[in-house]
This record gives C-alpha cells, sequence and structure tokens, in this order.
C-alpha cells in the first residue's frame, strides 16, 4: 500500500520537482541568518520564523526577501535523525559546511565547546573518517564521492573560520541568541539562488551514507544495494517481531538507492502535513494528488483511495493506513436529533444540544456524537495512548478506547455496515455512565441521541413501535383513569417500570439520591428479578406514600399483574426512568434532585 502512496508521489515529484515538498515546508521556530562569505563576512539577511500553532501560519515568512532560498538551504542541512548527526555529541544539529544549526541557549549554557566544533569541521573536511568502524558505509561514500567529488576544503574553512571568530560574540552582530529556539546560519559564496545545487550537493554528501536504516543490513544484489528504509522503522533487539525468521535475509524489505530517496522525500513531504495538525491524507491514485485535512475534519465529497493517518513525532508517524472503497460525506439519509423524554429545556443547566437538528454530512453526525455523547472526548483521542487520555470518568475512557476504531472507521473510511450496533451500544453505555455518575440531566441528553440513532437505523428492522413520548401518553392515561386497566404491550409495562423506580428513588429520604440505585432495574435480565426487587422498594418506602394516591397505586397494580412476552426491555425502563414523573404531573411536580 505504502508503494501505491509512492506512485502517486513520484507521479507529482516529476511534475514539480523539490518544490512540491517546499512549497509546504515548514521550518523550526529560530533565527535565520545569510552570512555573505564572498563580501567579507557581512550579514546579507536575518529574521525570525516561527509557526502560529493556532493560526497555522508561519509567522516572519514575509519579512525574509531570501524567504525560498532559505528553506531549501535548512531542508537540505538538516540531519536524518539525531541519531545520525555530524556532531557525536549532538550540539550541532546541521549536516554540511555551509550550515551551522544549533539551539540557542547551548550558546549560553556552556554546552557547545571550541573542542566540539573542531571535530564537526573535522568530519566534515573528510568524512569518511565517520565511517571509519562500517565497511558498508564507506563503501557508499566513496560511491558519493565518485559523483559529487572531494569536499571543497578552502570553502570549508572560511565557514570555520567565520564560525570561530564570532559564533560566541553574535549580540556584536545584532543576532539575538536569547531564547530556547534554534540559531541557523547559512554561508553564501555566491547569489543565493545559485547557492542551491551546492547546498543539494553537500546535504546529500551526507545523506546518501546515512539514508538506510542501519548500513550493517545492506545487500549488494545485482551491483546495486539495496537496504532497510529509515523511516517508521527500527531493527534492534527489541524489536525482532519485524524479522522475516524464515528466509536468509530477515529484513521486512529492503529498497534501493532511488527507491529509498523516494520515500524519504515521500515521508518529508508528510511531514510539512503534520506540521500544520493535517493529520487526515486522502489520496487519489486516480486523480494523482493528495489532500490533508486537520483532526475531526474529513473531505466534503464521496472518496476512493487511500487513507493515512499521521502523527508528528521525531519524525512523521504513520498511525493507520487503509484502502478506503466507499466513503461518502452525505449521509444515505436525514438524521434527526429529536428529543423523545421532552424535557423542559428553559429549566435545564448546562449546555443544551440543538433538538431537532439535522444531520445530513458524516461530519455532523461526528460533531453531535462527539458533543453529546463523549463531551468532546472523541475526536481528540481517536489515536491518544491509552495511559495518555486524561478523562477522570472511567466509563467514558473505557468507551472510548473499547469503541473509538470503530467510529473512526464509520467517519473517516466510510465503514458503516457493521458499525451502527456499536456505536448504539456505545452510546448506550454512556448512558448508563452518565447515571452512575449522577449526571442524570446529561444521562437524558445521551438518550436522547441514542434513541434518535436507533430510529435512524430502522432500515432492514422491524418497526420499533411506540416511542417514549408516545408512551408517556399512554401512561398519562392510564394511571390516571378511575379504573386499573392495565397494560397493552410489554413497552408499556416497562416504561412504568422504569416510571416506578424514578418514584421510589425520588421519595427515598437518603441526603444524597444516588441515580445508580436504577441500575440492577436497567441492567436486568429477567423479569421475576424486576418485580421482586420493586416489591423491595415498595416495603422500604411506602411509610411516605397516601394510601389513596390514584396515579401511583394504578401504576403500581398494572405492574404487579402484568406478565411480559418478551424479553426485557431496558431501553424502555431507562426511557421510563430519564422521563419526568408523570405521578408529579399538574402542580404536584417533584424534581428529583441531582448530586
Amino acid at each position: 500500500m505504502l508503494c501505491d502512496c509512492m506512485k502517486v508521489f513520484k507521479w507529482n515529484l516529476e511534475k514539480d520537482g523539490d518544490a512540491l515538498i517546499l512549497g509546504s515546508y515548514i521550518p523550526e521556530n529560530g533565527t535565520y541568518v545569510l552570512i555573505d562569505l564572498q563580501n567579507g563576512g557581512e550579514i546579507l539577511e536575518q529574521g525570525v520564523l516561527k509557526w502560529d500553532k493556532k493560526r497555522k501560519e508561519l509567522l516572519g515568512k514575509n519579512q525574509l526577501k531570501y524567504y525560498k532560498e532559505i528553506i531549501a538551504f535548512d531542508y537540505n542541512s538538516k540531519l536524518v535523525d539525531m541519531n545520525k548527526p555530524i556532531d557525536s555529541k549532538k550540539i550541532i544539529h546541521s549536516n554540511n559546511y555551509f550550515s551551522f544549526f544549533i539551539k540557542k541557549d547551548s550558546l549560553v549554557n556552556g554546552k557547545l565547546t571550541e573542542e566540539i566544533m573542531e571535530n564537526y569541521y573535522t568530519i566534515l573536511e573528510e568524512p569518511i573518517k565517520k565511517y571509519k568502524n562500517s565497511k558498508k558505509a564507506i563503501q557508499l561514500y566513496k560511491e558519493v564521492e565518485e559523483s559529487y567529488g572531494i569536499v571543497d576544503k578552502k570553502h570549508l574553512r572560511l565557514c570555520q573560520k567565520w564560525i570561530e571568530h564570532h559564533i560566541f560574540s553574535l549580540e556584536n552582530l545584532k543576532i539575538s541568541i536569547s531564547g530556547k529556539d534554534y540559531l541557523k546560519l547559512f554561508f553564501l559564496f555566491s547569489d543565493p539562488k545559485e547557492m542551491i545545487p551546492e547546498y543539494i550537493k553537500e546535504g546529500n554528501r551526507y545523506l546518501l551514507p546515512n539514508i538506510y536504516n542501519n548500513n550493517d543490513y545492506n545487500r549488494v544484489l545485482y551491483n546495486e544495494v539495496y537496504g532497510l528504509p529509515n523511516n517508521n522503522m527500527g531493527m534492534n533487539s527489541k524489536k525482532p517481531y519485524l524479522e522475516h525468521k524464515t528466509r536468509g535475509n530477515p529484513m521486512p524489505y529492503l529498497l534501493n538507492k532511488e527507491q529509498i530517496l523516494l520515500q524519504k522525500k515521500f515521508f518529508d513531504y508528510l511531514m510539512n502535513f503534520a506540521v500544520e495538525g493535517k493529520v487526515n491524507v486522502y489520496i487519489d491514485p486516480d486523480e494523482k494528488k493528495f489532500d490533508a485535512y486537520p483532526n475531526g475534519e474529513m473531505p466534503e465529497m464521496d472518496f476512493q483511495g487511500i487513507y493515512i493517518r499521521i502523527q508528528k513525532g521525531k519524525e512523521v508517524e504513520i498511525h493507520c493506513m487503509d484502502i478506503v472503497s466507499d466513503y461518502r460525506f452525505q449521509l444515505q439519509k436525514e438524521f434527526l436529533l429529536k428529543d423523545y423524554l421532552e424535557m423542559d429545556i428553559s429549566k435545564l443547566k448546562g449546555e443544551i444540544p440543538p433538538y431537532n437538528t439535522k444531520a445530513n454530512t458524516i461530519y455532523k453526525m461526528q460533531d453531535l456524537i462527539n458533543k453529546i455523547a463523549f463531551s468532546k472526548f472523541l475526536v481528540t483521542n481517536y489515536f491518544t495512548k491509552q495511559e495518555d487520555i486524561t478523562i477522570n470518568d472511567p466509563i467514558l475512557k473505557d468507551v472510548i478506547l473499547q469503541s473509538r476504531e470503530v467510529f473512526f472507521s464509520w467517519f473517516y473510511k466510510g465503514e458503516q455496515e457493521n458499525a451502527m450496533q456499536v456505536v448504539k451500544n456505545s452510546i448506550r453505555r454512556l448512558v448508563y455512565g452518565a447515571i452512575t455518575n449522577g449526571y442524570f440531566i446529561k444521562a437524558k441528553h445521551i438518550f436522547n441521541l441514542y434513541y434518535s440513532l436507533k430510529q435512524y437505523d430502522k432500515k432492514g428492522e422491524q418497526d420499533m413501535g411506540i416511542t417514549p413520548e408516545q408512551m408517556k401518553s399512554v401512561l398519562r392515561e392510564k394511571i390516571n383513569g378511575k379504573e386499573t386497566v392495565g397494560f397493552s404491550n410489554d413497552n408499556e409495562y416497562y416504561f412504568a417500570v422504569g416510571q416506578m423506580v424514578s418514584y421510589f428513588i425520588s421519595i427515598s429520604r437518603m441526603t444524597k439520591k444516588n441515580h445508580s440505585l436504577a441500575n440492577p432495574f436497567i441492567q436486568a435480565k429477567q423479569d421475576s428479578f424486576i418485580k421482586q426487587k420493586l416489591k423491595e422498594m415498595y416495603i422500604k418506602y411506602n411509610y411516605d406514600i397516601a394510601s389513596n394516591g390514584k396515579r401511583f397505586n394504578n401504576m403500581y397494580a398494572m405492574i404487579s399483574i402484568y406478565e411480559p412476552e418478551g424479553k426485557v426491555n431496558s431501553d424502555m425502563i431507562l426511557a421510563g426512568y430519564l422521563c419526568d414523573n408523570l405521578i408529579y404531573e399538574k402542580g404536584m411536580k417533584k424534581e428529583m434532585e441531582e448530586n
């Protein structure tokens, strides 16, 4: 699949060249300085570049006349990673003598020394010294020299001399070293634009011997070197599972120089997206295009192709890669968020969802579920490591960990067919969680979302029958009647059970009334258990129940004599429990306390 991605990337790279990468390249925060050694080492230009994460904008870019040249210099002067430096002490972070990268605080805290600088330029003057312990690396470097020639020692020493004379007195040149970001110095021996090929050459002098994961794994096949890529790959004693144990060469896969350079540039391209926070990447092989979106966003059109989820770490990390066969931004049918519990919105506290909102897109569906059921924690934790999820509610955290993959596959890859049952079960668990934690109003909102999803998912199922709002109307009529008439079906019965449980908890004289007392009923599997628990609650609380209470008497009598035919309908028990209690209607309503 990665090969298919790189085919699309290669087509674009051949069309646009390195401008494909540099056009969206975001350099590290820091001070960038051009030093013209052709004219006595004068400062040709300097400026501060800083990526604004909130505004998604590179600040300082427009103030630099030679910005395009600076990012070309910077891109070709970077280390492959910090484990492959020129400076063995890892204080200097550049890879060639035209550049000098250092964290500013290394100039203040004494980490940068004359010895470190001397060793840096010694290696750059004779790079083969860096590879003296590896015959394979030496061979790779010799191939570089055959292509590019030996190092221009005259230019190298001029750069070294400038550094030695000025690096510890940059304030005299009005170059600020305050802060903990980078100081990046670039040396010129001609016009900045003309220097770009020189930076590429010297960057490749470092890159080609260091681009493989470990040169010890390299193999020569048909007079060509093949090696293990360095991107998202590591072979060591901690990762024996990556080896192919059943073949002569145990490496997962090997690439030649052309392929590995292409893959390196592909990951550089992905890194540009990751730095911008565009972690959802969609690749269309037919259109030969890449589209990337921030966390929580997705294409606003139908899509077939390859999906990649990336994240910025020490390198760009691919967390998910999949073939997308039928992603649709528009929902197949309209979703309606409805208030099935007939809540009194005017008296509710906290954030109220916009009931009767219609969702026609997968983005809107994700937004509603994320806000109402998951308190906005789902979208931000699709790929967060378990130990890094900072959620105090253990039930919410557990539901996210168990279901986030299904939600993600539905919203971002269009895999809905087997997702809805998991989606409904997960949200239903969150209703229980809110009740257990004493968040009664929140539980009502989540239940309304849950039941709206059940209505949305009716396709191919038998009609769900009467809804909670209709059930409430039927039960109201029966308990206010002069005679006890009995229930007509199981739905009425289980809705009334929920109402009765709600009533018993409301008359309890406990200082702290825990809604978790309803959990045994909501989770019950047998009606005999429900009737027994209700009898126990009646005996416990009947001291506070008026003997002439018509509504209570009718409801409890109907529950006592009814024998349900089917399985326990916990959804209706939930609905009855969460609805305003009918026994308290018409001026006698008693609000249930919420913890």
